[in-house]
């Protein structure tokens, strides 16, 4: 059957659908279908490392493989000179990993041994259609990075040390480029008659040190676009002030690749994506690394059979560099991708993560003070729109990429999710930050329970064109948007709403722990403030001590500024402080959120379907 428009009705439950890909849909994001199919058809579990069995299908679901053209799981545009997907790439070493080419379009679950808790097991439900096919030229073999290198230095003669003389010579300059030291330190430590009477390396001064490291090979190329903002205000000639900045960038996809090719991550990383159980029946689904939720599941249901995704991970921060000489700041933006499993993006010595761009930090001062918020604002949104601009094509029509196994594969690079702080969550929602940047929740009533709608990417920039057109809305206002172009609007794909990671230590620990559970339960105790504090940190002193528990010998009022660190520990303890003082109420109260606080850390999430 070609899938094409027709009336289709699950025999479980009696739901109507148009077309093939609607019931498979229904099927997945049916939990009560679900298990009704794996009752009907044992066959379709099978073992780790056996052939997996096809199993049967209902009969509205058949398809044939016969049925697909080949070339259409790399879309239209898939040169006419390289192999179909199936064909098996040439091997230089070791063989590579097995690749999904022929992935039965029933439920298929294998059985694997969790690797947290030795002798547990989990089953795992494959993608139901070709995903993170690999394929490879079959006219020129494409040289991996660390190949490329290689090969570089032996056609030169070289050692695998090179530029250095030898690798004594290259572990002491690892050292001294690994402990910071600067180039008049470079200079002195090289000057020591010891180094200088001893094995003498091949730099003798910072100048020569620092031009055998530029001479080391790089990844994705810098490069500085000059940007010219005018302002509002005007000169003494009665022209208005310009400013000059300078924005530092990195081609996203060169990053993509560097990331995906990096050989070193060839066993810690995924290209399609899984449903992970902790049953047998599917009724306990596990969330851990991103191809296991539903996000990458959905998304690769809208693109060709075949292809593979990459979810692009973004983070930024503005930073504050000095506080005494000039206040200095920079806005670095960094990328990280989720095929790679999060125990080593979150490794920076396992240099997941790469810089992308420097946004120009400035006082904007060719601005009124009136505009100068906006202007910052319109500056963050047009930066980042140029540094993610090769997104919106890639994204589009996919990008061929050799990937660390040693294989091409066509991905999608797609924004997945951005990690800010609520601030800069705000500034990138383009909502003001006395709102949420997820829901449309009026201001007065966060924190009280109501359900609010999620913000909806199409409706906001339907607002903020409409807004700009000088037509006002009152939706507009009690949304509480900034007008403006926002970077994301373009990027295919992307609900940039549902891409915001919690902030735990803004969101959790010093906002809904230090600043609301604290001096809520301290007010509760009955007396005066004054009073109240003086029995918590009476209470504090007493704790006694423990080698996994701080004690807090002076309580916790004179704190001034707390870190994350001694948040954690005040919450280990904050319990037993109040228990005994407070109302029971408020200590089962106090309970629930710190449970939440606990469970909201862990690294693995479970879901428990129930019946419908």
């Amino acid at each position: 059957m070609a899938g094409g428009p027709v009336n289709l009705q699950c025999r479980y439950c009696g739901a109507r659908v148009r077309t093939e890909k609607g019931l498979r849909s229904h099927f997945n994001q049916t939990p009560a279908c679900q298990r009704k199919v794996r009752e009907e058809m044992p066959s379709s579990w099978r073992k780790k490392r056996q052939t997996p069995s096809v199993s049967p299908e209902p009969a509205a679901e058949q398809d044939s493989a016969a049925d697909h053209d080949t070339a259409s799981a790399f879309g239209d545009d898939q040169p006419m000179d390289q192999d179909p997907p199936d064909a098996q790439p040439e091997q230089d070493g070791p063989a590579a990993d097995p690749q999904p080419h022929d992935v039965p379009r029933g439920v298929s679950v294998e059985e694997v041994e969790d690797e947290d808790a030795p002798g547990a097991t989990k089953w795992v439900e494959d993608y139901p259609r070709p995903a993170g096919i690999a394929f490879r030229p079959s006219r020129n073999r494409v040289e991996m990075l660390f190949e490329a290198v290689k090969n570089k230095q032996a056609a030169g003669n070289l050692p695998p040390w090179a530029p250095f003389d030898d690798e004594d010579d290259w572990k002491l300059a690892r050292w001294l480029s690994k402990v910071g030291i600067s180039g008049k330190n470079v200079d002195e430590f090289l000057k020591l008659n010891k180094v200088k009477d001893g094995a003498k390396p091949s730099y003798h001064n910072s100048r020569a040190f620092f031009k055998k490291i530029d001479s080391l090979p790089t990844g994705p190329e810098w490069t500085c676009e000059l940007l010219e903002i005018q302002g509002d205000e005007k000169d003494a000639h009665g022209r208005k002030k310009k400013e000059e900045l300078e924005f530092w960038k990195r081609n996203p996809i060169e990053c993509i690749k560097e990331l995906m090719g990096n050989a070193a991550f060839r066993n810690k990383m995924r290209y399609a994506p899984q449903r992970v159980y902790r049953d047998k029946e599917g009724k306990c689904r596990e969330f851990n690394e991103m191809w296991t939720g539903e996000w990458w599941w959905n998304i690769q249901d809208l693109l060709p059979e075949g292809v593979t995704i990459c979810p692009v991970i973004l983070s930024s921060d503005k930073t504050r560099l000095s506080t005494f000489s000039g206040d200095k700041q920079a806005w670095p933006v960094y990328l990280s991708i989720g095929n790679i499993s999060k125990d080593t993006r979150r490794k920076p010595s396992e240099r997941a993560t790469v810089l992308l761009g420097y946004i120009p930090v400035t006082k904007l001062r060719c601005f009124s003070e009136k505009n100068r918020s906006a202007a910052g604002y319109q500056l963050f949104h047009r930066c980042m729109r140029d540094l993610l601009e090769p997104l919106i094509e890639a994204g589009k029509n996919g990008v061929e990429i050799l990937c660390a196994d040693g294989n091409m594969r066509r991905v999608y690079p797609i924004l997945a999710a951005y990690v800010a702080d609520y601030p800069e969550q705000c500034l990138v929602a383009s909502c003001a930050e006395n709102r949420c940047p997820k829901c449309v929740v009026d201001p007065k009533k966060r924190g009280e329970p109501v359900v609010s709608a999620l913000r909806d990417p199409e409706e906001t920039i339907r607002l903020m064109k409409r807004e700009a057109s000088g037509a006002k809305s009152k939706k507009f206002e009690a949304q509480g948007l900034r007008q403006g172009d926002p970077f994301w609007k373009d990027l295919p794909h992307c609900d940039i709403f549902h891409c915001f990671t919690p902030d735990l230590l803004h969101q959790l620990h010093k906002g809904v722990f230090k600043e609301h559970i604290v001096d809520w339960s301290t007010e509760s105790l009955g007396g005066t403030k004054a009073a109240n504090e003086e029995e918590i940190d009476f209470r504090f002193r007493l704790m006694p001590s423990h080698p996994s528990l701080r004690h807090f010998k002076l309580g916790i009022s004179l704190v001034s500024q707390w870190t994350g660190n001694e948040f954690k520990h005040m919450e280990k303890i904050f319990l037993g402080v109040l228990n005994g003082g407070a109302d029971p109420p408020v200590v089962r109260a106090v309970r629930g959120i710190l449970d939440f606080i606990y469970y909201s850390h862990f690294d693995t999430h479970t879901q428990a379907y129930t019946a419908i």
